[in-house]
């Protein structure tokens, strides 16, 4: 090859191994990037990846290509901003690299790191949902976290680093590095601001959800496009090489992987439609680092009636916790509310997902008005079944699309417990389920939100099979804990 794509090739994916990393940036808020991994060989940084399952790490090809005999040196750190604070380590047991990555061509830059015990989630480590709808990221801010060399030729900073970047034209990126391929997206902001030297394997991100994979570029953020291997195209090759946190049948691991940690997300509403402005005054939104998480309910001026799942792990960070009440739409924030704590449901089981329920606790009341009101509980839900219900939620309105800005609402049916039970061996009597027609029910993004029968909340959304294809969704019977909230209400 010609001079430049050898330095290319080396300086950007083997580094002095170096992949990129990132100049023009700046340091990352601790906790804002909780997805974030560094992958460490022998004690020093290597690469950076992504959190996308408690046994799994998504990452480049080539920052873990060769090492499948030296998986002993091989550590995963998470849960820190700081490269000289270990954080959570964690052992690999497998590393999985695509049968089809070209090492010379940079095509098929995509690597599972399995784990040999699960990651415990908490404040500081959470999955992050991968990107599986169509395209049409052209010219849309996108962010890029990671550490490494601020400028060419730099040492790599402790501190991890973020940065906004702009998604190039793919067509224009092709014209301008011939190794430029449809399972490619591209960046390019201004001379000054990109990738560098140590990155590769690190996640960029829309919306909340990771679209690509630092794979290569031309060092350092010259005024050429960094390359990054496109996450949607290779959607089928990591759900069948993904390892699972279970030990049941597939289709119930599915349903854990799929719904409870969003990708690993949680359900949102498909065959629905947007809501009515104030017509559900006690939804609410809980985001997190400003980004939309879960839902819940307005069950009094200091309460929010949520899932443990979506707040299990976040003691110790409540302050990057928002409630937003008093709006229909994910991009107006309404009136914000700041957490002072958290009750999770002592006997909840991350693993079998019972006893999912869990209170917010507010720092200062709510002001009731017009656009936010509490919602009654259901004391008793005896002939609810076959009956309408009634679920609202922001998310996506079919398996792999994007979070709809627009509060959705659909009208459910009850399903029968008994069958409920015989279609899912997880489902107990402190579950309820709805089962109305494929096309209709919950899918990612909505967990916590709340089922309501004649007025009152009969059900918080907890898990499912994504997204309507003809499976009941579960959700926690309210009425089964009705003893359980009222104590642990914040007066």
């Amino acid at each position: 090859m010609r001079a430049l794509v050898c330095v290319i090739l080396i300086a950007l994916v083997y580094g002095t191994e170096g992949a990129p990393h990132i100049v023009g940036g700046k340091d990352a808020p601790i906790g804002k990037f909780p997805y974030q991994v560094s992958l460490k060989y022998e004690g020093n940084h290597r690469c950076g990846g992504s959190i996308i399952g408690r046994f799994t790490i998504l990452t480049a090809a080539h920052c873990v290509d060769g090492l499948e005999d030296s998986l002993d040196k091989l550590k995963v750190h998470g849960g820190t901003n700081f490269l000289d604070v270990p954080g959570d380590v964690h052992d690999v047991e497998t590393v999985i690299v695509h049968s089809d990555y070209d090492s010379y061509l940079l095509i098929n830059d995509i690597a599972l790191v399995h784990l040999k015990k699960p990651i415990s989630y908490n404040g500081l480590e959470q999955p992050i949902p991968l990107y599986s709808a169509g395209g049409g990221f052209d010219g849309r801010v996108c962010t890029l976290s990671g550490w490494g060399t601020t400028w060419l030729g730099g040492n790599t900073p402790n501190n991890l680093q973020e940065i906004d970047l702009i998604i190039y034209p793919l067509k224009d990126c092709a014209r301008e590095n011939w190794r430029v391929t449809d399972s490619h997206i591209c960046t390019l902001t201004i001379t000054g601001e990109g990738a560098c030297h140590g990155d590769s394997g690190g996640p960029l991100v829309i919306d909340g959800a990771q679209i690509g994979i630092v794979s290569f570029g031309n060092p350092c953020a010259r005024g050429y496009p960094d390359v990054y291997t496109r996450v949607i195209n290779f959607m089928p090759w990591i759900d069948s090489n993904m390892k699972r946190f279970c030990k049941m049948r597939a289709l119930v691991c599915f349903i854990l992987v799929a719904l409870v940690y969003g990708t690993e997300g949680a359900p949102h509403i498909i065959g629905g439609k947007d809501a009515p402005v104030g017509k559900f005054p006690y939804q609410i939104s809980l985001k997190y680092f400003g980004s939309h998480r879960c839902g819940g309910s307005i069950i009094d001026n200091r309460n929010i009636l949520t899932a443990a799942h979506c707040v299990d792990g976040l003691e110790d960070s409540v302050d990057n916790l928002k409630v937003h009440v008093g709006t229909n739409l994910l991009n107006v924030p309404g009136d914000v509310y700041n957490v002072e704590s958290v009750s999770v449901n002592s006997n909840y089981d991350g693993y079998l997902l019972i006893n999912d329920v869990a209170l917010v606790h507010l720092k200062n009341p709510i002001t009731y008005n017009k656009l936010v009101q509490p919602i009654n509980l259901t004391t008793s839900d005896a002939g609810l079944e076959g009956k309408p219900c009634t679920l609202s939620g922001w998310g996506t309105t079919w398996l792999g699309g994007s979070t709809p800005n627009k509060l959705q609402e659909i009208e459910l049916i009850v399903y029968p417990h008994k069958d409920c039970k015989r279609s899912d061996s997880k489902v107990t009597d402190s579950h309820i389920c709805t089962l109305t027609k494929t096309g209709q029910g919950a899918c990612h993004g909505d967990s916590g939100g709340p089922l309501v029968a004649n007025g009152a909340q009969i059900g918080i959304v907890s898990y499912g099979v994504p997204c309507a294809v003809g499976f009941p969704d579960v959700y926690t019977r309210v009425s089964s804990f009705i003893s359980w909230i009222n104590a642990h209400l914040k007066k």
